[in-house]
């Protein structure tokens, strides 16, 4: 067996995960060690119980690498361990690095890696939340930056959205397998992301996002970036979590200030008062990392000419012109029928349209987004 196996037989363990992983390697010296010491040897790991130690002995019960390469080579991902050169730098740099990572799209925006952005926030954007993202996104790109984030719903989705309809590369970190796209309605944007981009996972081909994956996926965008940019977040966002993942690994924090009486805001208002970059515009997070200097070796999309920077720039305190009816979905044209002109609690509208609650709380973000509803305090929704 290879350390390329090895690694990937470490990583497929129950209950290992990347932290035992390395107590391990620091112990034992590299992943072929381990998987051939004895229970004896790897029970005295801290960290490493009997149980774990017996279930890392007798790998070949609990897992069968061959089987998940040919999974993943089926699927056109590419597996990466930690000693592989394509790893990309900045995640060497943090304190658990994944032992492999699992990459799907154009490989040549791994080069890219080094200069990158992460722009993060709710999943219930407000419409002035969108639009920031859109431009900051954008705007990114016009510098040749790769934006990061999680492939969420809300600000996540607008983000990767902008940056490949500006032509540019986006880097989407999932919370599961890369054979399990979450949410589903993001699998078009996920083979969109896969042109010029890439998609990153560290788990398992088949398994499934949980409430502990998100964490685990967080500090992979963190990591994976120099800077980290919060655009709207609630005090319990999953948003945050990427921000103080980002502090703890020396990297530069931003937070995009918003309405006072705004909840989607105060998580950015938390990070501002403990010291993040205030963001307005784009130009605050280059003064930041001196944008007009080019890093050595890595290639720039063409800049924009003054005019096309001014039009982004509006766009972010200029909302577009409404769509027309025919654009609406069934659904969509159902939920505006419904609410008329009174404000509606969330729940109602969900239970009135008889529709799952996530399908008409994804459809409410999109309506969101093209300016026909907005999300009021106290879980209530009105049209604009």
């Amino acid at each position: 067996m290879n350390a390329a196996d090895a690694y990937l037989t470490l990583n497929l363990l129950p209950e290992i995960g990347s932290g035992r992983a390395n107590q391990l390697l620091r112990r034992l010296g590299d992943p072929v060690a381990i998987l051939r010491a004895s229970t004896r040897q790897l029970a005295e790991t801290p960290g490493i119980s009997p149980r774990l130690a017996e279930i890392i002995a007798g790998w070949r019960d609990h897992c069968d690498p061959e089987a998940e390469k040919r999974l993943a080579a089926r699927a056109g991902v590419e597996i990466v361990c930690r000693d592989h050169a394509a790893y990309p730098e900045l995640l060497r740099e943090i304190a658990d690095p994944p032992l492999l990572l699992y990459l799907r799209g154009n490989l040549e925006a791994i080069s890219r890696l080094s200069r990158s952005l992460a722009l993060v926030g709710t999943r219930g954007p407000t419409n002035y939340g969108a639009r920031v993202a859109r431009h900051l996104a954008e705007a990114a790109v016009y510098d040749g930056w790769s934006v990061v984030s999680g492939l969420a719903r809300g600000i996540d989705t607008v983000a990767h959205r902008a940056a490949v309809e500006a032509d540019g590369c986006t880097v989407a970190v999932l919370g599961g397998g890369l054979a399990q796209i979450y949410p589903p309605e993001n699998r078009e944007l996920a083979r969109e992301i896969c042109r010029q981009g890439l998609l990153i996972s560290e788990l398992p081909m088949r398994m499934k996002p949980t409430r502990l994956t998100f964490p685990m996926r967080n500090r992979l965008i963190a990591g994976l970036s120099q800077g980290t940019v919060v655009v709207e977040a609630g005090t319990r966002s999953g948003a945050l979590i990427t921000a103080n993942l980002a502090m703890e690994q020396n990297r530069r924090v931003f937070a995009v200030p918003g309405q006072v009486d705004s909840p989607q805001s105060r998580g950015c208002h938390s990070l501002l008062k403990d010291g993040a970059v205030l963001v307005e515009r784009f130009e605050d997070i280059a003064v930041e990392f001196s944008f007009g200097q080019p890093f050595p070796g890595i290639a720039q999309t063409a800049k924009p000419t003054e005019r096309q920077m001014a039009e982004v720039a509006d766009a972010a305190t200029a909302p577009p012109p409404p769509p027309a009816a025919a654009s609406l979905s069934e659904l969509e044209s159902r939920l505006l029928e419904l609410l008329g002109r009174d404000e509606m609690q969330i729940d109602d509208l969900i239970a009135q349209s008889g529709e799952p609650a996530h399908l008409v709380l994804a459809t409410l973000i999109q309506l969101e987004m093209r300016h026909l509803v907005e999300q009021m305090p106290g879980k209530r929704v009105a049209l604009r």
